[in-house]
């Protein structure tokens, strides 16, 4: 049994990438963004954001985090390099949820408190749209072919 569980262990090791990831976790009641080493398992960095932050997702180029801030109606945009706030988007009020299309351009955000989702062009950082829904979304998704 022992010598199972080390070749399992070994195994494991063998597949894990040799650098550390960052993990970037949302706050909601201390208005915050924990930065995790997934190397350390440990928090490294605290980040200060707007009120009550909820969805979170990297971009894809993978130079910002977006952040859903749901008690600013706004969606803040954290550098990726320094991780600091270098801006803001858009939204409609209570954003919960958001997704960026698998083209990168457009950002879909669920907003609980408007019943909506607005659509963000993210390099204009303008928002485009809103589109009326059911109750309090909390999630979206994007089925692009």
């Amino acid at each position: 049994m022992w010598r199972c569980s080390w070749l399992l262990i070994a195994g494991l090791a063998a597949i894990l990438p040799a650098h550390a990831d960052t993990a970037y976790v949302s706050n909601e009641k201390s208005n915050t963004i924990s930065v995790i080493d997934t190397d350390k398992l440990q928090v490294v960095k605290t980040i200060k954001v707007g009120q009550r932050p909820r969805g979170i997702q990297v971009t894809k180029d993978k130079k910002h985090i977006l952040v859903c801030i749901g008690d600013d109606d706004a969606i803040q945009m954290i550098d990726t390099n320094t991780d600091k706030i270098v801006g803001t988007l858009p939204s409609s009020a209570g954003p919960e949820q958001l997704v960026d299309h698998p083209y990168g351009r457009l950002l879909y955000v669920a907003n609980e408190d408007s019943n909506m989702v607005t659509v963000i062009d993210i390099e204009k950082r303008t928002r485009l749209g809103q589109v009326q829904v059911g109750e309090q979304p909390w999630g979206v998704f994007i089925a692009a072919p």
